[in-house]
């Protein structure tokens, strides 16, 4: 698309994968029309996106695409503007799938819109299977069998720890409570031995990985058809992206009804140090607002955080019904709390539960590992700000 020169062009820092850019990049047109102004998005990887503090790369850009869970510690760094007097905030609210638009609200503050929804779903190849497990115990017995696959590097592994603890009414980072230890020891047997029956190189794999085997690519083989707990990528259900196509559906549960997962997406922020604050806040209104999200953001390879989008005809003829598919698991999401200190805390949280898989060890010495972890980590804020 050619820029007229009399436009603005501000820049955004976004994570790298088609998901993260393709979507943002196809509203340039509308984000013309609508504010004169148009984004060049760059891209920092999947990793840096989970563990690189927003305020190490906010004076460089205008607006930026950020997990909830960095929020506070953003906050409290002062690398973020609030988003409160948005006009369009309480449609953004209520317009959310799930809980997404609440995950970016801190001390009575919004300071991020959702864009982008994700939680653990469950993929799987039509061409080889009828549907997804519905039961854990399902899920088990068919790993067994070597058609299984679940990523279970550390982060992911915490992921999933999360997830079952939730699912088994126990969550994690209670007020109360940090882990209900008993709870902790089931959840962990069992992924334990959903480890067992996965292939060994799940155990440093993420859900691209997994994804990207199933659709057998990267020189994997064939037999795999189900990916478990792992976080929902509609560019491969859309045809084109790939040589084969995955289907979606919602997480194992343990009962048939506690089908919640933990909460991922990434929400679209405004730094502290833009010089351009009122078009900024604009611009990410529009990006997260029905118009972008139904049409170009969705169509153009977005994973949309916008209900309307999740609805529509078109987002799930073009995805083989991914949305409607897994929206169910996004309703029912666990959020992580928004807390300063969060970050480093999941990272040690995720070493521990993969650590305890690997030497199959749930005993009293990493259930005192996980219990101190939030007076290693966890700080009240030192700004006033409510």
């Amino acid at each position: 698309m050619t820029v007229p020169s009399e436009s603005i062009t501000l820049r955004g820092m976004t994570w790298d994968h088609p998901r993260g850019v393709e979507g943002l990049r196809a509203c340039d047109a509308l984000l013309l029309d609508r504010h004169g102004a148009v984004v060049n998005w760059e891209a920092r990887s999947l990793l840096a996106f989970g563990d690189q503090h927003v305020s190490d790369f906010a004076r460089d850009f205008d607006l930026m695409i950020i997990d909830h869970p960095h929020v506070p510690d953003a906050v409290e760094a002062g690398a973020l503007l609030p988003l409160d007097g948005l006009p369009q905030l309480a449609e953004l609210e209520r317009e959310s799938v799930g809980r997404s638009h609440e995950s970016y609200l801190y001390r009575g503050t919004q300071w991020a819109l959702g864009v982008d929804a994700a939680a653990q779903v469950s993929a799987f190849r039509p061409d080889r299977i009828d549907g997804a497990p519905v039961f854990w115990t399902d899920a088990l017995e068919l790993a067994r069998t070597g058609a299984v696959l679940w990523p279970y590097k550390p982060v992911d592994a915490f992921s999933t720890f999360a997830t079952l603890m939730a699912q088994r009414g126990a969550p994690i980072a209670e007020p109360d409570r940090f882990v209900d230890r008993d709870m902790a020891v089931e959840v962990l047997e069992f992924m334990t031995e959903l480890a067992d029956a996965v292939p060994a190189w799940c155990a440093d794999a993420n859900p691209i990985d997994v994804a990207e085997a199933l659709v057998g690519a990267g020189g994997h083989d064939e037999e795999y058809v189900v990916g478990v707990a792992l976080f929902g990528y509609t560019n491969y259900s859309r045809p084109g992206f790939r040589q084969r196509v995955l289907a979606y559906d919602d997480l194992p549960s343990f009962d048939g009804r506690a089908t919640g997962s933990i909460l991922g997406g990434a929400g679209i922020s405004i730094s502290a140090s833009t010089r351009h604050p009122a078009l900024a806040a604009a611009i990410a209104a529009t990006l997260a607002g029905a118009e972008a999200q139904v049409g170009p953001y969705t169509l153009g390879g977005g994973q949309p955080g916008n209900l309307r989008a999740w609805r529509s005809d078109a987002a799930n003829e073009a995805t083989r019904g991914f949305f409607r598919n897994t929206l169910r698991t996004l309703e029912r999401a666990w959020v992580r709390p928004r807390v300063l200190g969060w970050p480093e805390l999941q990272l040690a949280l995720s070493h521990l539960v993969r650590d305890a898989i690997l030497a199959r060890r749930m005993d009293t010495t990493v259930l005192d590992a996980i219990a101190r972890l939030p007076e290693l980590y966890l700080r009240e804020p030192t700004t006033t700000e409510a």
